[in-house]
């Protein structure tokens, strides 16, 4: 596991309720808040996932951040806001390619027109 990884685990607190911000996070890994650093962090924690690590992602305005889950109920509600993402993203991507139409089929008229 490389050195940011480690830093990362050992600065994310258990539970929801004690969740780090990514600025305190990225602070306290020594990275800034420019966008390259905030793109390390977040590919950091991806490949933490992926080696099976439960790091949970709050929206709570009261404490949001990153922990690490402790309970089922938080992997359900941390599952539950990354599919709102995902599905966010998906309807985003149809409206883009509805309105887009022109674009990408040059002289073609949309379906039910």
């Amino acid at each position: 596991m490389n050195e940011l990884k480690q830093v990362i685990l050992y600065h994310l607190k258990h539970g929801q309720h004690n969740a780090t911000s990514k600025s305190d996070l990225l602070r306290l890994c020594g990275l800034s808040s420019s966008k390259t650093d905030d793109r390390v962090l977040r590919l950091a924690i991806k490949e933490l996932r992926h080696e099976r690590h439960l790091i949970g992602l709050s929206l709570n305005k009261q404490c949001p951040g990153y922990y690490l889950i402790n309970t089922v109920e938080e992997l359900e509600k941390c599952m539950g806001t990354l599919k709102g993402y995902c599905v966010e993203a998906a309807l985003t991507r149809r409206d883009l390619k509805v309105a887009g139409f022109a674009l990408l089929h040059p002289g073609q008229l949309p379906l039910g027109i």
